[in-house]
């Protein structure tokens, strides 16, 4: 069900004046879409349903600045595309998100042919792995692998964040580089994908 135009000005009127009634038809009419979409983008449940409140609650919070020259909708749709783009971004950072998000796009969607594929992937990111320098393999380890933060690595190792962080970013290259010189250009793309 959607929206008139009519309808739609006046509920964006009173949102503008902070009216709940009104945030509230709109949240009721708009969750199940935003969530829906969300979803296709970070493929998890739980993060799909986080970003979908987060665009309500933003919505909420810009209600006075909201053009009315648009659709509630798109304006939606924006927003949520913008923050779950900022959660994928994110998750070259905390591992606990891109693991989220990896498992369940795996779990949703995968058949034996993907299976396969990932199976294959698997040995080629060891293989980049295993040619690191060994505190980049260590720092890598820790920080995909054992879901320690870059700060918690840092104080594992005595060495300072920043020296993580690089570290991290070097790594990552170093897999790439590594992906494209033996072909593996599907890898290159996921790894594009959930890192960045």
């Amino acid at each position: 069900m959607s929206l008139s135009v009519q309808k739609e000005l006046e509920l964006l009127e009173r949102l503008a004046k902070q009216d709940a009634k009104a945030f509230s038809e709109l949240y009721n009419l708009y969750i199940k879409r935003i969530y829906v979409y969300a979803l296709s983008i970070v493929k998890s449940p739980m993060l799909a349903e986080d970003i979908s409140h987060d665009a309500f609650v933003k919505l909420w919070e810009n209600a006075t600045h909201i053009q009315t020259d648009r659709s509630v909708q798109a304006y939606l749709y924006t927003l949520t595309k913008n923050l779950a783009l900022n959660v994928i971004r994110k998750a070259s950072r905390e591992t606990w998100i891109s693991d989220e998000i990896i498992s369940n796009a795996l779990a949703n969607s995968e058949d034996g042919l993907q299976f396969t594929e990932r199976r294959e992937t698997s040995k080629f990111i060891k293989s980049a792995v295993d040619q690191l320098p060994a505190q980049r393999r260590i720092i890598y380890d820790l920080c995909r692998n054992q879901g320690y933060s870059y700060k918690q690595a840092a104080e594992e190792l005595g060495i300072k964040d920043t020296t993580v962080n690089s570290q991290m970013v070097k790594a990552l290259k170093n897999i790439k580089e590594f992906m494209t010189r033996n072909g593996a250009l599907m890898v290159l793309y996921t790894l594009h994908f959930i890192y960045f």
